[in-house]
């Protein structure tokens, strides 16, 4: 990719920017550490911007425009349901469950399936329709 930076609006969220970081880009060696210590991508919830790490889907994990939406689903979930604290199993596992909300909201399937498999892997519990409830109530605002 010949850019090393490429940013967006959210899908989820219009007011939240989504930033692809890549090696290219002057700073990535100041957010690779982030990357590294939080996963693929990062929410600043003050700013309402998500920074991801562009090089996954560049390298042949399989990463594609699918598990894309996934990570942003994900992040923007955490700036819906509040967190701001230190990342923590809980927060994920709500993230993970407002993820497939907005998903399925608009119809990205594949995502969804992508967010079902790893969810166990993720979470250590298996993914229940019964999880949903509490966060249904805190996002229905945006579902």
């Amino acid at each position: 990719m010949e850019e090393d930076v490429t940013g967006y609006k959210s899908t989820f969220l219009p007011d939240v920017d989504i930033i692809l970081i890549f090696k290219g880009h002057e700073d990535y060696d100041s957010f690779a550490p982030l990357f590294n210590n939080l996963g693929y991508g990062f929410v600043t919830p003050d700013s309402k911007k998500v920074f991801i790490d562009g090089e996954v889907f560049l390298n042949e994990d399989g990463f594609n425009g699918d598990v894309l939406k996934f990570i942003e689903a994900h992040e923007v979930s955490h700036i819906i349901l509040g967190h701001d604290q230190i990342r923590n199993q809980k927060d994920e596992m709500e993230a993970d469950l407002g993820a497939y909300l907005l998903l399925r909201k608009f119809n990205f399937n594949d995502s969804i399936e992508i967010l079902i498999e790893n969810f166990e892997g993720r979470h250590g519990v298996p993914f229940d329709t019964s999880l949903l409830e509490d966060i249904e109530d805190r996002m229905s605002e945006h579902l």
